[in-house]
């Protein structure tokens, strides 16, 4: 009796994936899954185990594999740029997590390995839960976001894929006449993402991803100790100016010997809701060598952080840095090569299935002296505790905003361009 049933069950889900019916099923084919799976397990008394699994606290899962991610990616990134460049690795992984809902079952779960996704669809909810709730703008931190899934009118989205995607905060659809007017579609883009370059579209969608930062650090730099100062490569030579901003207080800060680098957290937001890292290379070290680890060891580095003794010197340059990449070939070199030419990647998204032949994504950091607190009062001790410590940002760096809580890094780069001086 017990073998009849599971046979049943099975048949049932067989039948609804060939024959295309109930739309919430094939709409989000982990759904599939986990209809099957509940059926199997109502037949057999297998509820309780699906049930555990799915009321735990999954915040250190989370972070894990959302670390994983941000390194495999930064380092590809990194390896491409010329060690002046920003991005935000956050909203890339939730844009493909949308198109991952949306893939065939037969390479779904490849795709969710390589985003480091747990095929349990109660589990990749409670994922999502976080993800989409750590970037929160307010009077303090301003994330200006723009992104979608912009499709050529041919295309038929999913109702039951789009509906999904957009309830859970992942991603949005829209259309365009990318294939009959591309000069129309590139002046959409180039207006959507805030930029004037040279936009080239191929294959019948495109992934639009756009950021604009602004924030207030949660303790202000001082504007009367802001000074212009030297900026230097890493052979010490002077390479340019910056507005170097000053403040003395106590931080936490680590040497990351697995970076070759010393590291210094300061807070972002009010109460600190987010955390800046800030790395710069000790001794000889060069900063592209530090890139290919700084993401990959994050978590360590946040354990390394210690609160300074007595209140540091810490020094760090006034700046703007701008990015846009098309984001598709560092996708490629993780493994994430379906969604560009695999139907069945994208075989629910939409009717053709959406090719997407670019993911661009455009990011502008702006970093200033103004702070939720006012400064502290300067106060020069002469103290011997803290000689040698100071913590001086006027050479090659590396940067990264995250999320307090989750340690999701909402935008990390490195900054080694100044202004040339006059």
């Amino acid at each position: 009796m017990r073998l009849s049933l599971l046979l049943l069950a099975v048949c049932i889900a067989r039948g609804v994936h060939s024959l295309g019916i109930f739309d919430d099923i094939i709409g989000v084919p982990g759904k599939l899954v986990d209809q099957a799976g509940g059926l199997l397990n109502g037949f057999l008394g297998g509820n309780n185990g699906n049930r555990n699994i799915c009321n735990r606290n999954v915040y250190q899962d989370y972070s894990k594999a959302i670390t994983s991610f941000q390194h495999k990616l930064y380092t590809s990134v990194a390896a491409r740029g010329n060690d002046h460049f920003v991005f935000s690795p956050h909203t890339i992984w939730l844009s493909l997590s949308a198109l991952a809902e949306g893939a065939d079952l037969s390479v779904q779960r490849q795709i969710f390995a390589s985003l480091h996704l747990p095929e349990e669809n109660c589990i990749r909810k409670k994922f999502y839960d976080i993800a989409v709730n750590v970037e929160k703008s307010g009077r303090d931190v301003i994330f200006d976001r723009r992104r979608i899934l912009l499709l050529d009118e041919d295309l038929k989205v999913n109702p039951s894929w789009g509906q999904t995607v957009k309830a859970l905060g992942l991603l949005k659809a829209g259309f365009a006449s990318i294939k009959n007017n591309p000069r129309q579609t590139v002046q959409r883009v180039r207006k959507f993402i805030g930029t004037q370059a040279n936009i080239p579209l191929s294959g019948n969608s495109v992934i639009l991803d756009a950021l604009e930062y602004q924030g207030l650090w949660t303790t202000a730099f001082p504007e009367a100790d802001i000074q212009r100062q030297p900026f230097y490569d890493e052979r010490g030579l002077i390479i340019g100016n910056v507005d170097m901003m000053h403040i003395r207080k106590r931080v936490r800060l680590a040497q990351a010997p697995v970076l070759g680098a010393k590291v210094v957290e300061l807070p972002v937001g009010v109460d600190g809701r987010y955390t800046m890292l800030i790395a710069v290379g000790i001794g000889n070290n060069v900063l592209r060598n530090s890139m290919s680890t700084f993401m990959g060891s994050i978590l360590e580095v946040f354990s390394l952080l210690q609160m300074s003794l007595v209140p540091l010197e810490v020094a760090v340059p006034r700046f703007s840095i701008s990015s846009e990449f098309d984001i598709r070939a560092a996708l490629e070199d993780l493994g994430l090569k379906s969604f560009w030419r695999d139907p069945l990647a994208t075989k629910y998204v939409s009717e053709p299935s959406a090719l997407p032949g670019n993911f661009i994504q455009r990011v502008l950091v702006s970093v200033d002296s103004r702070g939720v607190e006012p400064p502290l009062q300067r106060r020069y001790v002469n103290n011997i505790i803290g000689r040698g410590q100071d913590f001086i940002v006027d050479r090659p760096f590396l940067f990264a905003l995250f999320d307090t809580a989750t340690r999701t890094c909402l935008y990390a780069g490195a900054y080694s361009k100044p202004n040339l001086s006059h």
